[in-house]
């Protein structure tokens, strides 16, 4: 009996199919399982006979053999590897015929549970994965017997761990070694082990001297092995590995398979494997799949597990003797636990550590010290720590033999987790492979891979033919950027499957996001309905939000993305062409080669004919916004060699008018790994806040992913109306992340992929000779903080990343920086509670009350900036608080002074909340209810079942009445036309007589018609919350303005308790400029609320869209640009004093601030100070406007002359 085997990783186990030469007989072996044994075709009888089963190259390995099937064994597979207690085996039995003696044919059996079964022998468990140990002692067989192999020794008890060294290894196709009176075979420079290999294997019985001779030799000196593997591995682990090739050829033989087993051998902190390589170029091979799981076991690479280093080398020959598979080789990968110096594993390192002999492997380090390596891995890690966004690539390449020496470095994150295995992939589809690679974890976050890459063989070059190495190198390097920063999906799959090359598939899934975003529509009868809604009943006074409420509703879904992936998957040629079409448009090469000059956009062309020609219903509508796509591009980073995202500033006219009937500005779409990005902004120069959408459900993903432009520019339209006063039109930010499993995850993809959307959305900010500029002009952007973005330092990071990129405006480019940044904190200093408190001591003038004797209801409480700020400003009586933490109510009034206690403790930087509030100053109707209350009695007896619902509905409850209601916080449309009758008594009378709204959108317009029509006086939001983007925009005016030393010296807080005088004195007079323009506008609306009858809310957006028509219309005239008096009267007039002319005059104000950011400054001060002085529903003439100039020059030099006289 000859018995081969091997055990696998894996529960896998070959069928193979065994034939007699002329076909006359035919065996079947396979695996079976408690459900199910060969096919009923296969389980006949089969007439046994001797056959010579070994053609003449397996000669060697053992005689003809003889064959019977049994029945099922009884033994399980699980002999082999634990767990596997189902799989059993039909299995051959196998004689030998030796010295030319014969033997009757065995008898045949059919698969029965009666039938004899023969069995492996316990002894096969040696060959295990797991170092060639067996918990069971062997059993014997024709007289030779095994004793116990016992646990091999770990290499870390050896005084010294070996270390690879980087080139060390005879090279693929450089000059033979063995040639060289040095060289030495394996099996001499490890004699011991060699013998010892052949005396174990010899033990066991399974294999003649001859066979385990001739495969040892070929295992040690012919197989190419690296001297690393032979010199770390223990005699039992290379007999295990060797007996698994034996037993691999042997199956190469009779299934007609190149199949080879996954070897892997897990002890102490060390990891060896033994896999399969091709050197054919080919798509995705057992390699790529072995190496994503090792990425994803061992390397650690998404920052979250504990890495390994790894070290991998393939074999220079081929594991089959077979010609026809001359090109497989065998990957050796040596994984090992750093062993950190003594003081990085007690100390731990500082993220930004430079010195590699605190960051290496102890080991490495002693091995590389004062080496290439080390003063590559020195400068390679240094430019990695210089990196301040923590997620660039750094690339070292170098020739090397007769290949190259790649080095590549970066900071382990979640944009990282697969890298390791697709930059495998992107040097075979460039016609080279892996002879060995490494990766080295640094301590300080940072993974170095270094891999020696070579050429594959000719015939596998075909899609080379006249590239040079060189070239393809060069080519190489930007497939594997690429790679980087794409977000592993189908789409990096074409490129594996070579259907699509790496940059063909990154557009494809850009261009698909892009689709999914906005192919969604109305259609063109939308606005048919439009006008006929606003015909009839109160919906003549239709808001923007209720349009885009309307409008969201009727929308026609988009093409989803497996629609798009399948257009894309069905038509790759396609695909092809419209990226070579992109590529003529925007390629930075192609506008060189052109005399850069820029190529006119062809709408009727051979490619859209053919695109029109498709029979499909999808592919035709799908391919044709590819072309849309590239038409409306006017900058991309696409082809830049430093990226984080792809971006894209696009031309707005591809919005279909019928859902977007105001059009923004711009509009810059970006693309990245687990998110897609968006930014619109309705003016050149615009401000507004970015935020991160978070998804925890593939629900609340696709949800937001429906509705995330549609909230891009709903918000961006909103804020420009806000932005009516100050000189930046409206903007808005949105980065939407993919789904996450927790929100620590959510929390540091925000970080990740918000760093990322900056940096790609300064790619297109700044002239680089990497992107094409079909916008001929300088373009800025001004960001702010938003939900998600508003802490960790990202707007102070934003700021300094752009002064690093060399960015002129990096000072103004965010606000919502820390003082330490010259930031204004709108919570510090109550920016947005100055202009609403403004609106609330504009009532009380008008209705003659005392501020002491007006209750109030707050929604946002001491936790909150709004609530804090209203608390300690404000000498209301407050009598009730609705925050996230409950409710808070005493009809008799809440103690000001407990109250304004909590809300201090907010900029202590402590925790606080309504709860906090100590009940002893409780009256007795007074209550405390937590949101996680159950079952609670109120003092008048009502029992609330659930706390949390108790706060989501108080600000509709009879117990909660005031004077004034003034929402701070809370969830958008709180209060709709569905529940607005809980806003009135039982007698039909307003529960609050006043509303001042803080928080954006807490009640819908139509709701405030409702109020307001039955005698409730309000104010809405986009009126009553603007102090805090005034300040905002006065911050980024100082910025603007400021020299870096003017800056540091003036604006930038380095003693919190003594900041500059400047600092103060600009503070308060940007507290002054939000409280006039909030008295303005109230008096404004107050009046001619009075005087027409009609809503305050829809007021409100009558004089925003009226300021900003004008503001327009002002623009666009420039002849009140070019009066230099009316302009340096405008802008003496809107700036803060203390800036100009106390720090400079208008003349270096003007040299220093861009025109552009001057000339909105005085139109939208012109805009606003004229409607804001008249009855501004009348169809006023242009003679009141230049009435209104003429009376404002004429003051301007009353008040010079009077200054003179002084």
């Amino acid at each position: 009996m000859v018995h081969v085997s091997a055990s696998l990783p894996f529960s896998f186990f070959p069928r193979l199919f065994l034939s007699q030469p002329r076909g006359t007989r035919s065996i079947w072996i396979c695996r079976a399982t408690q459900e199910a044994c060969l096919p009923a075709s296969h389980s006949r009888a089969v007439s046994g006979a001797s056959l010579p089963f070994f053609r003449p190259a397996f000669a060697h390995i053992v005689p003809p053999l003889s064959l019977s099937l049994s029945a099922r064994s009884s033994d399980s597979l699980s002999r082999v590897r634990p767990g596997l207690a189902s799989g059993s085996l039909l299995c051959a039995k196998m004689e030998t015929t030796l010295n030319g003696g014969g033997r009757a044919p065995s008898a045949v059996f059919h698969p029965s549970t009666s039938a004899p079964a023969i069995c492996f022998p316990k002894r096969h468990a040696s060959f295990s994965c797991y170092d060639g140990a067996s918990g069971t002692s062997p059993s014997t067989t024709s007289g030779g017997s095994a004793g116990d192999l016992g646990a091999p020794v770990s290499r870390s008890l050896l005084g010294g761990r070996p270390v690879g060294k980087l080139g060390d290894s005879t090279l693929f196709g450089t000059v033979d070694l063995t040639a060289t009176s040095e060289f030495r075979p394996m099996s001499q420079k490890y004699a011991a082990q060699y013998e010892e290999v052949k005396q174990i294997l010899a033990q066991r019985g399974d294999l003649s001297k001859r066979v385990i001779s001739a495969n040892a030799d070929a295992y040690y000196n012919h197989l190419g092995l690296n001297e690393y593997y032979f010199q770390t591995a223990t005699a039992q682990t290379v007999a295990s590995n060797l007996a698994c090739v034996i037993a691999a050829k042997i199956l190469n033989e009779f299934s007609h398979t190149d199949y080879f087993p996954q070897i892997q051998q897990e002890r102490d902190g060390e990891v060896f494997l033994l896999a399969r390589a091709s050197l054919r170029n080919r798509k995705a091979s057992q390699n790529f799949q072995v190496e994503r799981e090792i990425e994803k076991k061992f390397l650690g690479l998404s920052g979250k597990t504990t890495p390994y280093r790894m070290q991998c080398y393939r074999s220079s020959g081929s594991f089959f003797d077979d010609p026809a598979d001359e090109n497989e080789r065998l990957r050796t990968y040596f994984l090992q636990q750093p062993e950190y110096c003594a003081e990085t594993t007690k100390d731990g390192v500082d993220p930004s550590e430079t010195d590699l002999s605190k960051l290496l492997d102890v080991y490495f380090f002693a091995n590389k010290r004062n080496t290439a390596t080390a003063e590559i891995y020195r400068r390679l890690n240094e430019e990695v720590v210089r990196d301040s966004s923590g997620q660039n690539l750094f690339i070292n390449v170098v020739p090397r033999g007769t290949g190259y020496r790649m080095d590549l470095a970066f900071r382990r994150g979640l944009h990282t987790k697969e890298f390791f295995s697709r930059l495998g992939d992107s040097v075979t589809m460039w016609g080279f492979y892996s002879q060995r690679k490494y990766v080295e974890p640094l301590a300080n976050g940072v993974s170095i891979i270094t891999t020696f890459i070579e050429e594959l063989p000719e015939d596998q070059l075909t899609d080379f033919p006249e590239m040079s190495m060189s070239r393809r190198v060069e080519l190489l390097v930007k497939a594997i950027r690429m790679q980087y920063i794409m977000q592993p999906c189908k789409f990096t799959e074409l490129a594996q499957e070579r259907r699509l090359t790496v940059h063909e598939a990154a557009y494809a899934w850009a261009v698909s996001k892009f689709i999914v975003h906005f192919s969604g529509t109305v259609g063109p009868a939308f606005g048919a309905i439009e006008k006929m809604v606003k015909h009839f009943g109160s919906a003549t006074h239709l808001s923007h939000q209720e349009l885009y409420e309307l409008r969201t509703r009727l929308k026609l879904p988009p093409f989803s993305e497996d629609t798009v992936l399948k257009v894309v998957d069905s038509h790759p040629d396609m695909i092809k062409r419209l990226y070579e079409e992109f590529q003529e448009m925007h390629h930075p090469r192609a506008y060189a080669e052109r005399g850069h000059v820029l190529k006119n956009w062809e709408e009727e062309t051979s490619l859209k004919r053919d695109i029109q020609c498709l029979d499909s219903p999808d592919a035709p509508p799908i391919l044709l916004k590819f072309r849309l796509f590239n038409k409306h591009i006017v900058r991309t980073n696409f082809w830049k060699d430093v990226k984080q995202a792809l971006a894209f500033r696009m031309d707005t006219s591809f919005l279909p008018e019928a859902d977007y009937p105001e059009r923004p500005y711009a509009i810059l779409f970006t693309v990245g790994t687990n998110f897609t990005g968006f930014h619109a902004r309705f003016a050149d120069v615009a401000r507004g806040g970015v935020r991160v959408v978070q998804s925890f459900t593939t629900q609340s993903y696709q949800r937001n992913r429906d509705t995330a432009f549609d909230e891009v520019y709903k918000l961006a339209s909103t804020q420009n109306l806000k932005n009516k006063d100050i000189p930046e039109g409206g903007s808005k930010g949105v980065i939407l992340l993919s789904k996450t499993d927790s929100r620590d995850e959510a929390n540091a993809l925000t970080k990740s992929a918000f760093k990322a959307y900056i940096d790609s959305m300064l790619d297109v900010l700044l002239t680089d000779p990497r992107v094409v500029d079909r916008l001929g002009k300088e373009e800025v952007c001004f960001l702010g903080p938003d939900e998600h973005t508003g802490t960790g330092g990202l707007m102070d990071w934003a700021a300094m990343r752009a002064k690093e990129r060399n960015a002129w405006f990096w000072k103004a480019f965010t606000t919502g920086k820390l003082p330490a940044m010259g930031g204004i904190p709108h919570d510090t200093y109550g920016m947005t509670t100055a202009s609403i408190e403004t609106y609330i001591h504009g009532i009380l003038e008008k209705k003659n009350l005392k501020e002491e004797e007006v209750t109030r209801q707050l929604v946002g409480g001491p936790d909150g900036d709004l609530g804090s700020n209203a608390l300690l400003k404000s000498n209301t009586k407050t009598t009730s608080i609705v925050d996230g933490s409950g409710v808070l109510h005493d009809p008799e009034g809440l103690d000001i002074n407990e109250l304004r206690r909590l809300a201090k403790r907010r900029f202590e930087g402590l925790q606080t909340s309504a709860m906090l509030y100590d009940e002893k100053l409780l009256s007795p109707m007074g209550f405390k209810v937590s949101q996680d209350d159950r079952d609670v009695v109120l003092p008048d007896g009502t029992a609330v079942a659930s706390g949390f619902e108790f706060r989501g509905r108080f600000h509709l409850d009879p117990r909660g009445s005031a004077d004034l209601f003034n929402p701070c916080g809370g969830r958008p449309a709180s209060v709709t036309p569905f529940n607005v009758d809980k806003m009135f008594d039982e007698k039909g009378k307003p529960r609050f007589k006043f509303i001042v709204e803080g928080a954006n959108v807490f009640i819908t317009d139509e709701a405030r018609r409702m109020l307001e029509e039955r005698g409730v006086i309000l104010f809405k939001d986009a009126s009553t919350n603007k102090g805090g983007v005034t300040s905002s925009s006065h911050e980024v005016l100082a910025a603007l303005a400021m020299t870096d030393e003017e800056f540091a010296e003036h604006m930038q807080v380095t003693d919190p308790s003594n900041p500059p005088a400047f600092y103060q004195t600009y503070v308060r007079q940007v507290m002054e400029r939000i409280r006039e323009n909030a008295r303005l506008e109230f008096n404004a609306l107050w009046e001619e609320s009075l005087r027409t009858g009609k809503p305050r809310c829809d007021l409100t957006d009558v004089l925003s869209a009226k300021i900003l028509r004008l503001n327009q219309d002002i623009h666009k005239s420039d002849s009140l640009w070019q009066d230099d008096e009316l302009v340096s009267c405008v802008l003496l007039k809107a700036l803060p004093d203390v800036l100009v002319p106390g720090l400079m005059s208008i003349e270096t104000l003007r040299q220093r601030v861009p025109e552009s950011y001057l000339q909105a400054i005085f139109q939208c001060f012109l805009a606003s100070r004229f409607y804001y002085s008249q009855q501004f529903t009348d169809n006023l003439s242009a003679f009141a406007f230049f009435d209104y100039v003429r009376h404002l020059k004429d003051s301007q030099r009353s008040s010079t002359m009077k200054r003179e006289d002084n």
